[in-house]
């Protein structure tokens, strides 16, 4: 047993005094939550698992994932219907895809790892739609990919519009490619300069085109501003 002189609930963040033993359960006078104590004695680490968590459903039952899964296949399926019919794309649909396809190659991953710190070894992972794992990822890049050749066989690529749009998601791709192919080096003394560059180069290239925008020098130089946002959007790739 070891007995702590102050600790927080970590649900309401009440103080309370109380001897802790590894394994027991706690129950928070203050907002009567139950929690499991994980006690360390030799480093006088306490940690807690909470207890009579409610399940949360997924939407319409289906793996989680599957409903933001179909809503980006049908959105990007549109993009890319229109662009074979030789029809004009809006340019909140091209917004709306890169804050789409920003989230499969960043934040879905980020989220999935900070699910819970409890681990189930042999629970199965349910993928979107039941898929294999990555295949919305790989559709993803082979449709956007053939869009590309599409366009450019029609001399279209050259569109702003289309053009801001595709160097600024080969950033993010290129970025989220980097950091599968560096994932050996995570935690080594060449991955933490690999991170360090990566951190100075973003912030430089951040400040830089801040200056750009902010000086109005962006309309002349609109080559270097699109640079500037293919290197920031290659950092965020390359930090899913």
């Amino acid at each position: 047993m070891f007995e702590l002189k102050a600790y927080r609930c970590p649900n309401c963040g009440a103080e309370i005094h109380e001897a802790l033993e590894d394994g027991q359960q706690f129950d928070c006078l203050n907002c009567r939550r139950a929690f499991r104590v994980l006690l360390d004695e030799s480093t006088e680490e306490v940690g807690f698992v909470p207890l009579n968590v409610a399940v949360v459903r997924e939407p319409l039952n289906l793996p989680r994932g599957s409903v933001r899964a179909t809503a980006t296949l049908a959105t990007a399926g549109c993009c890319w219907i229109l662009v074979l019919i030789n029809a004009r794309v809006p340019g909140y649909l091209l917004s709306l895809l890169l804050t789409i396809i920003g989230y499969y190659f960043g934040f879905r991953r980020k989220a999935r790892s900070a699910q819970s710190r409890i681990l189930n070894a042999s629970a199965r992972v349910q993928e979107p739609l039941n898929l294999p794992g990555g295949t919305i990822r790989l559709i993803l890049i082979l449709g956007f990919a053939g869009c590309a050749v599409v366009l450019w066989a029609r001399d279209q690529i050259v569109n702003p519009a289309y053009l801001e749009f595709f160097i600024i998601l080969a950033g993010l791709v290129a970025g989220y490619f980097f950091a599968r192919l560096s994932r050996g080096t995570v935690g080594s003394a060449s991955g933490n300069l690999i991170n360090h560059v990566k951190g100075f180069l973003v912030l430089a290239a951040t400040g830089a085109l801040v200056v750009l925008l902010l000086g109005g020098m962006y309309t002349d130089v609109p080559r270097l501003g699109l640079t500037l946002a293919c290197a920031i959007s290659f950092y965020f790739g390359s930090r899913s």
